[in-house]
């Protein structure tokens, strides 16, 4: 339910609201009456206060409220960690006597994985393979170039040392040098070989993986290395085109020495929990079981992919219906 307060220095809104025993979770805006634009805002449960730090633009307010100068970018989400108690009462029925019996407890975080074997991004595999491009002068290309989500950045000047950076990607911008289809990735480059090709958060969106894999060996010099981060379990976006999630097993099939490759690492990342809307009796556990955002592979060509043997002739146009498209860039 929305929630919409103010007094005579703040108006304060409430849109949406999420919490577990873990945190609570708000999504609103907030406006001050008197400074226009606030310095800094925190939110506190009991003892625990943390500060608003992703603030979004809310248009809407601005021209709701223009006799307060709001800050266009007063839209906010925050997540505040807080413990939740609990207190039950478990009633008991013998020989026609009712006995009851009062709990309280405090709400738990779940527990770890093993933080040896699981991470919470992928920054060790990709920061091995940006230190592999840099301190060997690689040519690298990215698969899935352009600047989507906001506040994202392009990830060109990651690579100074490489001999050369090239973006490729399905629509054009500033930060894509090559505008294509990446199921026919080695046609946009004639002869032209890479040591090094990556892509984060793609291949979920790419609708034969198998096929990219295989043009990725295309592409690839004998011994240049790949790179590629995508999710295990995440939220549909960018729909239609989302098509796919893997394991780390699946990306291992993908890059497998069949295919030319040979698996360097890999690994699965940000641990997670699902939880059901409604409960399926028999899944009461579901969200004690080990989940993850990521998953993410390092691997390096070791042989030219064996085309008799490795063949897809099913174009795009064959799965997807005519009226099936990649989501048009926002304006």
């Amino acid at each position: 339910m929305a929630i919409l307060e103010q007094n005579e220095n703040l108006i304060l809104a409430i849109d949406h609201s999420w919490s577990d025993d873990c945190g609570l979770g708000i999504q609103g805006w907030i406006v001050g009456k008197k400074e226009g634009v606030l310095d800094e805002v925190v939110v506190g449960a009991g003892d625990t206060f943390v500060p608003i730090s992703a603030w979004y633009p809310r248009p809407d307010v601005a021209a709701a409220y223009p006799q307060y100068n709001p800050n266009p970018n007063c839209g906010f989400i925050v997540y505040l960690p807080r413990i939740a108690k609990h207190q039950l009462t478990f009633q008991a029925k013998a020989q026609g006597i009712t006995y009851s019996k009062n709990v309280t407890f405090a709400g738990s975080q779940p527990s770890l994985y093993d933080l040896a074997t699981f991470t919470n991004d992928d920054d060790g595999i990709f920061l091995d393979f940006i230190n592999l491009v840099n301190n060997n002068n690689l040519r690298v290309l990215e698969i899935g170039s352009r600047i989507v989500s906001p506040g994202t950045s392009s990830k060109r000047s990651l690579f100074s040392g490489a001999a050369s950076y090239t973006g490729f990607d399905y629509y054009p911008d500033a930060n894509t040098d090559v505008v294509g289809d990446a199921h026919k990735l080695s046609q946009y480059f004639s002869s032209q070989k890479f040591d090094a090709i990556f892509s984060t958060s793609v291949f979920e969106h790419l609708a034969m993986p198998w096929v990219v894999a295989m043009e990725i060996n295309k592409l690839l010099a004998v011994g240049g290395i790949t790179f590629h981060t995508t999710h295990f379990a995440w939220p549909l976006h960018e729909t239609p085109w989302d098509f796919w999630r893997f394991s780390d097993e699946g990306l291992k099939v993908l890059f497998s020495q069949a295919l030319g490759f040979e698996v360097i690492k890999s690994h699965l990342y940000v641990p997670l929990r699902m939880h059901l809307d409604t409960m399926i009796q028999g899944q009461e556990t579901l969200t004690t079981q080990a989940a993850f955002g990521g998953v993410a592979i390092l691997a390096k060509k070791v042989a030219e992919i064996n085309s008799d043997k490795f063949r897809w002739d099913v174009t795009l146009t064959d799965i997807l219906t005519s009226e099936s498209h990649y989501p048009k860039p926002k304006a």
